[in-house]
């Protein structure tokens, strides 16, 4: 928001006397005992601008208060001082207001869910995991294929600088799995122990370590080892393996991977299901926030993968090869969109009157304590902070704001029902 004020030149040249007096007595005037100089001398010594200057300083808090106060403006944040003209003394602030959030139409909100199937490819996968678990490795002579076990030296080096250097690095070699850099794993196949070559890769313009996108590097692969991985049989020996009192048989193993999975994928399926939820709900919300909030929630996207350790998020920029700015700006969008599902999320839980009650935070903390053992009451004083439990109530407030959206979307609850 912003407000422009204009100030009388009356209250100017009482804010002007008041600098002086304040300003004059520290004058030291050749000639003069400090204080005791003619004032139009006084003020030469002194200057119009500091004098003015003295002046504004005073006036500008003074006149934003008074402001605010007559418009009735929900400021949250300190203004910012957008323009200041001098004849006649003009200031104009942009305050940051209270955001304003509409979402009258979430009623009407539907997402379809996705079906949920465990699929034999599915199952099948789990089921080579766990066989692999109890692979044994045995010792080959051939050429490296995938899924071979290796013990090989890697050394990467580009423009001079060695960026990998992995000596005796234990490692399987899984198709469609990258090794440090896509291409690099490749390099593998057709080498047998005791062979060494050498071979070079474009590093992507996309990856993760900035100083080496797109450049050249120069791979070096020493085998040490070629193990060949044999899988136990999918029978009721492998299950028992796994567990003898609770698999007996291969197929109690095999339906309790296909629970789990079904599980997984039901959990996985119902946050995505929330998520569209929520984006469906701010695409019908009209949000207007000051970009103080924007700001803010940079902030702690930066304390959150950071910490507050100065010294290691300046380290990162360094890394990175970027500046505070630059990559604050790279975050923007992330924050935006967090500010606005934030603030439909905390409009509809204000709409359908959603609170957590000291019951609920007390079942919260048996379950947060509850794993701890012997160690559940020391744990419990930590979580049960002033800080901890504000925590805990904004978790619990958006879980259920979250599932009261889900039932929504769903269209499980009906035109007024709470």
């Amino acid at each position: 928001m912003q407000i422009d004020i204009e100030v009388e030149s009356e209250r100017l040249t009482k804010s002007l006397d008041a600098a002086y007096r304040r300003l004059a007595p520290k004058a030291k005037v050749p000639g003069f005992r400090p204080g005791k100089a003619p004032r139009p001398l006084t003020e030469k010594y002194i200057g119009q601008d500091r004098l003015m200057n003295e002046a504004i300083d005073k006036l500008l808090p003074e006149v934003y208060n008074e402001a605010i106060e007559e418009q009735d403006v929900d400021a949250i944040a300190q203004p910012e001082l957008d323009q200041l003209d001098l004849d006649p003394l003009r200031f104009k602030f942009i305050v940051p207001v209270r955001p304003t959030v509409d979402i009258s139409s979430y009623k009407a909100i539907r997402v379809e869910p996705e079906p949920v199937e465990v699929t034999p490819e599915m199952l099948d996968e789990q089921l080579t995991m766990i066989r692999r678990r109890y692979a044994t490795q045995v010792p080959v002579e051939r050429p490296v294929q995938w899924n071979d076990f290796l013990i090989a030296d890697v050394a990467g080096e580009t423009d001079g600088e060695r960026f990998v250097e992995d000596v005796d690095a234990e490692f399987p070699l899984r198709e469609g799995t990258v090794l440090f850099v896509e291409g690099l794993a490749e390099g593998f196949l057709g080498m047998k122990k005791g062979e060494e070559k050498t071979f070079e890769i474009t590093i992507p313009e996309d990856f993760r370590v900035e100083r080496l996108q797109g450049k050249t590097a120069s791979f070096t692969l020493s085998i040490k080892e070629v193990k060949e991985e044999q899988l136990p049989e999918l029978d009721d020996d492998l299950a028992q393996q796994v567990n003898a009192e609770e698999f007996p048989t291969f197929e109690a193993l095999r339906e309790r991977v296909r629970t789990d999975l079904e599980t997984a994928l039901k959990e996985q399926a119902e946050n995505a299901y929330r998520t569209k939820a929520v984006d469906a709900l701010v695409e019908g919300a009209t949000v207007e926030f000051p970009r103080v909030l924007v700001e803010r929630e940079i902030d702690h996207i930066i304390r959150d993968s950071m910490g507050n350790d100065g010294s290691q998020y300046a380290a990162y920029l360094r890394r990175v090869g970027r500046s505070e700015s630059e990559y604050r700006e790279s975050l923007r969008e992330a924050a935006e969109a967090r500010v606005k599902r934030s603030l439909a999320l905390s409009q509809l839980s204000e709409a359908e009157g959603i609170a957590v009650s000291a019951e609920e935070i007390e079942g919260e903390l048996d379950k947060l304590v509850e794993p701890m053992g012997d160690d559940a009451e020391r744990f419990r004083q930590m979580f049960a902070t002033e800080e901890g439990v504000a925590t805990i109530r904004r978790n619990l407030l958006t879980r259920k704001t979250l599932e009261r959206l889900a039932e929504i979307a769903r269209g499980e609850v009906e035109e007024g029902t709470e």
